[in-house]
């Protein structure tokens, strides 16, 4: 498809993005990563919506068929497409799997939660119910193996790796609970949303930037400090913070997603630029006797493609928590800023020749970031508001 180097509308923007999602889809094959395909199908489901597209959500349910027939029986969700169902497994097959493969909930968290959102944007009662039966499953059956006393939650299982500690990055859960409270109407998944988000509020640093409590290997010595970990954990507290009804749950995350905010996030975008400031080294912050999580060996277009969905958080902030006309300001800025794909091409958006291994997901980012432009708060209302 031609791709026109140009600034464009939000608008134009997103027709865009959902065209070459849709033709890049067809050159998935097994076995590759199920969560570079997530965010693209969240970015197709909001192009239907909100171009009347119904072609770009006829995209995403073989996908999300496929992702379902390769649950296991016990409810686990593999990281890994492997292009066959589940039931064409020997039990030897499926042990083997469990005792050393990929069975993580933070991959499963942030995949799920698409599942859900496609189960609330599909006109078919069947598919619908299949799609909200496999994501309840997994919540149901496979995450409380990994649930913790004190409200957290483990990773399941990575490369045969379990250890039932707690692990920061698998607050994705709590996106994915969030979306089954809004498709079910089951208040029990809520509550365990707000637990896991009430630990990680335990766990900040005086700064205001939460402890990274890591198990690879296990440690809690690092902040929060990459774009891609605070995509993740931004994401999970706005999604706890729009389906609680519980206020203290509430303010809580609101002060800490001010004072986090004001102390680290902000600073990384000064007001000169149009978008984040990206060079690592300068990132890099200095937290005492704590490092920042930018010192993982991090290749820059895993965080950067995560880093273009941050402006659709920020938007959720400035419209729901706090009022911050500088923040307000930037997310327009971002807005326009992935609406120019030369620019947005810099963070790996439609850019399958420079980084194959990334442009997808990039491109669903992006696509969140530039929804937001047209209609604020459509990446959380597109679920319907919560019966509190």
């Amino acid at each position: 498809m031609k791709i026109i180097y140009e600034q464009q509308t939000p608008e134009e923007a997103l027709g865009l993005y959902c065209d070459w999602i849709v033709e890049h889809l067809k050159k998935f094959e097994p076995p590759f990563e199920w969560y570079f395909l997530f965010y693209p199908i969240r970015t197709l489901l909001l192009g239907a919506k909100l171009l009347n597209r119904d072609d770009y959500a006829e995209a995403v349910w073989p996908w999300l068929d496929q992702y379902c027939i390769e649950q296991f029986p016990n409810g686990g969700l593999f990281s890994t497409c492997r292009g066959k169902a589940i039931t064409e497994y020997t039990q030897d097959e499926i042990e083997h799997d469990i005792r050393t493969g990929r069975l993580n909930l933070a991959d499963g968290g942030s995949n799920v939660h698409a599942l859900f959102q496609a189960a609330i944007c599909c006109k078919d009662p069947v598919r619908k119910q299949r799609y909200i039966d496999c994501g309840c499953k997994w919540l149901d059956c496979w995450v409380p193996i990994w649930s913790l006393p004190n409200g957290a939650y483990g990773n399941g299982i990575w490369n045969g790796h379990k250890i039932c500690e707690p692990y920061s990055m698998a607050m994705n859960v709590c996106s994915a609970f969030a979306g089954a409270y809004l498709a079910t109407g089951d208040k029990r998944y809520v509550r365990n949303a707000e637990g896991f988000a009430m630990w990680q509020c335990d766990n900040i640093h005086e700064t205001g930037v939460p402890i990274r409590y890591n198990l690879y290997p296990p440690s809690n010595d690092s902040l929060i400090g990459d774009f891609s970990r605070i995509f993740y954990m931004m994401e999970a507290f706005c999604w706890v913070h729009y389906v609680s009804s519980d206020k203290e749950v509430r303010s809580r995350i609101e002060k800490m997603m001010k004072k986090w905010i004001d102390a680290d996030i902000i600073t990384r975008w000064p007001d000169s630029f149009d978008w984040f400031d990206m060079n690592k080294a300068f990132l890099r912050v200095n937290w005492g006797e704590y490092k920042d999580s930018f010192d993982d060996k991090l290749r820059f277009y895993w965080y950067s493609s995560k880093c273009c969905g941050i402006p659709s958080l920020l938007q959720y902030y400035v419209d729901n928590m706090y009022d911050d006309a500088e923040i307000r300001k930037r997310c327009k800025q971002g807005s326009l800023y992935l609406s120019n794909p030369l620019k947005a091409r810099m963070l790996a958006v439609m850019a399958e020749d420079v980084v194959p291994d990334f442009c997808l997901q990039a491109t669903g980012f992006a696509g969140l970031t530039v929804a937001e432009g047209i209609k604020n708060g459509v990446t959380f209302d597109i679920f319907g508001k919560p019966g509190k």
